[in-house]
């Protein structure tokens, strides 16, 4: 019988964006491949990627009784039906009440539970309760885990000392892959980038830092703009790419430092790789990451990386790739913006180092070639 997993998410997006390709890989092995998610059935951009496709209600509140007591039941009684072989789980909430409900299986019933921790909620400069309460409940769910999954230094060290999972279970796989040849210097022709900057109002002669994220209190886009504002040379531009709710705080923070007419909004984009083609520079300057997926595709871009020393933004672009500073140093942030558009020659020779980085570490084959190696060892003792 050919073998068989659940692929389990929060929200279908997760699918779409970071897991397709795996599914995509496993099925062309002989694997059958399924998904769960909030409304993952009517997601139409995974329907290629999975055999089939299961609908589940989640509360934002991963304690929430319906979690517990309602979806959990479900997510066991699929489960069983589906007699997988591996369950891999990502996203927080998804995750703890995955393995809440699979935790007292049989034996001969329960499937390998893998657990990829896309960035612990508990890290070094959180709040020390916050930083309890999220450790306790990783704790507590590791318990339930036959591989935790980690995807930066940080928390693979935080996750070896859990004491609930043992050690040689707690794997460090850097990511979800980053595909080099669709982000790559030569995707997006010179015409083509010329238009987005057009497109965008963006100055021919301007020195345009990219920063694609959603707009959320933890990427810090006010952080950016600070530093913005701080900068001499009124060359540099900076686009924000994406959607939230604080948006409108941004634009008008923007408007308050009196740096509007330098930066642009380009909304939600499936065209991102032509975008940081038409790019000098991406940032990112977020309180928390897992290992930052858009500096990962700007690195592979051959973009200089202007960030700062946050997990997950550190451990990408290591200390070669660009300009990294301390996370809350807003001088050092303008400074570090000044020197790549006073010397694109230095940008340039950055960009190539990342670039470099991205394919030796980060590309898409070798992360999936990790997790084949780690689904075959997992499931050893059942073959």
């Amino acid at each position: 019988m050919s073998p068989s997993a659940l692929f389990v998410t929060t929200v279908p997006i997760t699918l779409e964006v970071f897991l397709a390709p795996f599914a995509e890989h496993f099925r062309a092995q002989g694997w059958r491949v399924d998904a769960l998610a909030a409304g993952a059935s009517t997601h139409t951009a995974i329907a290629h990627a999975f055999d089939e496709r299961f609908d589940i209600s989640w509360s934002r509140n991963p304690l929430s009784p319906g979690n517990l007591t309602g979806t959990a039941p479900r997510i066991r009684a699929l489960v069983e039906q589906g007699g997988y072989d591996i369950v891999h789980v990502h996203t927080p909430i998804a995750a703890l009440v995955t393995r809440y409900a699979l935790r007292s299986l049989s034996a001969s019933s329960r499937p390998r539970v893998i657990y990829t921790a896309h960035g612990f909620h508990f890290f070094a400069g959180n709040s020390p309760a916050a930083n309890f309460a999220y450790r306790t409940l990783e704790r507590r769910a590791a318990r339930w885990t036959d591989y935790l999954i980690t995807i930066n230094a940080e928390d693979f060290d935080a996750a070896r000392t859990f004491g609930t999972i043992d050690p040689d279970r707690v794997r460090l796989i850097p990511g979800i892959g980053v595909d080099t040849n669709l982000f790559a210097p030569y995707s997006t022709s010179p015409s083509e980038a010329a238009a987005l900057r057009r497109e965008l109002d963006v100055p021919e002669d301007a020195f345009l830092v990219t920063m694609v994220a959603e707009f959320a209190p933890v990427k810090r886009h006010t952080h950016l703009l600070d530093a913005l504002a701080r900068t001499t040379n009124q060359r540099i531009h900076v686009v924000f790419v994406g959607e939230g709710r604080l948006e409108s705080r941004v634009r008008e923070h923007a408007v308050a430092l009196r740096v509007h007419d330098r930066v642009h909004y380009a909304g939600y984009r499936r065209d991102v790789p032509a975008l940081l083609a038409a790019s000098d520079a991406l940032t990112l300057v977020s309180v928390r990451e897992g290992l930052a997926r858009s500096v990962l595709e700007g690195m592979a871009s051959g973009l200089p990386i202007i960030g700062t020393a946050t997990r997950g933004i550190a451990d990408a672009a290591g200390s070669l790739a660009g300009w990294i500073m301390a996370p809350h140093d807003v001088d050092a942030l303008a400074r570090a913006f000044d020197e790549a558009a006073a010397d694109p020659q230095e940008a340039t020779r950055r960009g190539a180092k990342g670039r470099k980085r991205a394919e030796a570490e980060f590309a898409l084959p070798r992360i999936i070639d990790a997790y084949e190696e780690l689904y075959r060892e997992a499931l050893a003792p059942r073959l």
